[in-house]
C-alpha cells in the first residue's frame, strides 16, 4: 500500500505556499488518472510523500473569452469544454476531442490541466492543444511563467515544470475564420476508451484557390509523447487541398511515425491506421465550408 500525506487548498495562494513548503507532492485535480495509479501501485508513479488536493479551488474553474485568445483555467472540466459557447464557436474540435474522453463521470470529474499534466501519450486534448499553439501559465510563489505546450509535454508523463510550480492556466490563441479543424480517434470501444491512435489537425485554407496557407498535425498515441509532424506539415503547405495525393501522404505519414519510434510490435496495426484518419482528417477539412 502506498502511504502519503493529504493536504487540502483552499485557493491559488494556498496551494503554491504547500508546493513551496513540501517535497514529493502529487496534485489531486479530477483524480481521474491519478487515484487509479495509486490504486493499482502503477510503476509509473514517481515516490511522493503528499497528495494536494486543489479540486475545489473556484478560481481555476473558468473559461473566459479574450480579445486574441480564450483562457482555460486549469480545473477546467472536460464537461466545461463540451457545453461552452465559446469553445463551440471557436475550436469544435477540441469539444468533438472532450466528448471522445471516458463517461460522463469521467467528464465530469477529469480537467484540461490534469489531462496534460499527466503527459500521457494516449491523452485526446493534447494534440488539438499543440495544433492550436497553445500555452500554458504556470504558477509559483516566484510568480508565473508562460511556455508553449510543446515545450511542456518532454516526454511519457513527463513535463518540464518545477517541483514548486501549478499549472494555472491554458491559452489557446484565436484563427481566423479561414482555419478549418479535424479530430479524429480510434479506441478500444466505445465507451470509457482510451485512444489506440488520435489526431488533431489545424489547417487554413485559402478561399480562392484552395491553398493551404498554414498546416498543424499533431497525432497521439503514435509517439513517446505528443509532437507536430512538420516533416509532413512542410509537404502540404502551399498546395491546394483539393490537388493533395492522400495515398502518398498517408504512407509518408506512417512512415515518419516509424522514423521516431522505430519499429515496434504495433507498428503494422498503427502505421496504415494513422494514415488511414491522416485522409480522413484530410478531407473533412478539403471539404469543409466551415469550421469543424
Amino acid at each position: 500500500m502506498i502511504e502519503y500525506d493529504f493536504l487540502i487548498a483552499k485557493d491559488v495562494d494556498s496551494a503554491l505556499e504547500y508546493m513551496h513548503k513540501y517535497e514529493n507532492i502529487k496534485v489531486l485535480a479530477g483524480g481521474t488518472d491519478i487515484l487509479v495509479d495509486i490504486h493499482k501501485e502503477s510503476k509509473r508513479l514517481e515516490k511522493f510523500d503528499y497528495i494536494l488536493d486543489i479540486s475545489n479551488i473556484k478560481g481555476l474553474q473558468y473559461i473566459n473569452e479574450k480579445e486574441d485568445n480564450v483562457e482555460l483555467g486549469a480545473l477546467c472540466t472536460h464537461t466545461m469544454l463540451i457545453q461552452s459557447n465559446v469553445i463551440n464557436k471557436y475550436f469544435p474540435f477540441l469539444v468533438t476531442a472532450a466528448k471522445s474522453i471516458g463517461s460522463v463521470q469521467i467528464r465530469n470529474r477529469g480537467t484540461v490541466g490534469g489531462n496534460i499534466s499527466n503527459a500521457s501519450p494516449a491523452a485526446d486534448l493534447i494534440p488539438p492543444l499543440m495544433a492550436l499553439n497553445s500555452k500554458i501559465e504556470l504558477s509559483s510563489i516566484n510568480g508565473k511563467r508562460y511556455i508553449p505546450l510543446d515545450q511542456y509535454i518532454v516526454g511519457p508523463y513527463k513535463t518540464s515544470k518545477n517541483q514548486d510550480e501549478l499549472l494555472t492556466k491554458i491559452i489557446i490563441p484565436k484563427v481566423d475564420e479561414n482555419y478549418r479543424f479535424s479530430f479524429q480517434k480510434i479506441g478500444r470501444r466505445r465507451a470509457l476508451n482510451i485512444a489506440r491512435l488520435n489526431l488533431a489537425v489545424v489547417a487554413k485554407i485559402n478561399e480562392q484557390d484552395s491553398k493551404i496557407e498554414d498546416i498543424r498535425i499533431v497525432p497521439g498515441s503514435a509517439t513517446p509523447f505528443p509532437i507536430r509532424f512538420k516533416n509532413i506539415e512542410r509537404e502540404i503547405l502551399n498546395q491546394k487541398a483539393n490537388q493533395l495525393n492522400l495515398e502518398e501522404l498517408a504512407k509518408k505519414i506512417g512512415d515518419e511515425m516509424v522514423k521516431i519510434t522505430g519499429e515496434r510490435w504495433s507498428t503494422p496495426y498503427k502505421k496504415p491506421a494513422l494514415g488511414a484518419i491522416f485522409k480522413k482528417a484530410i478531407m473533412e477539412i478539403s471539404n469543409s465550408s466551415q469550421r469543424f
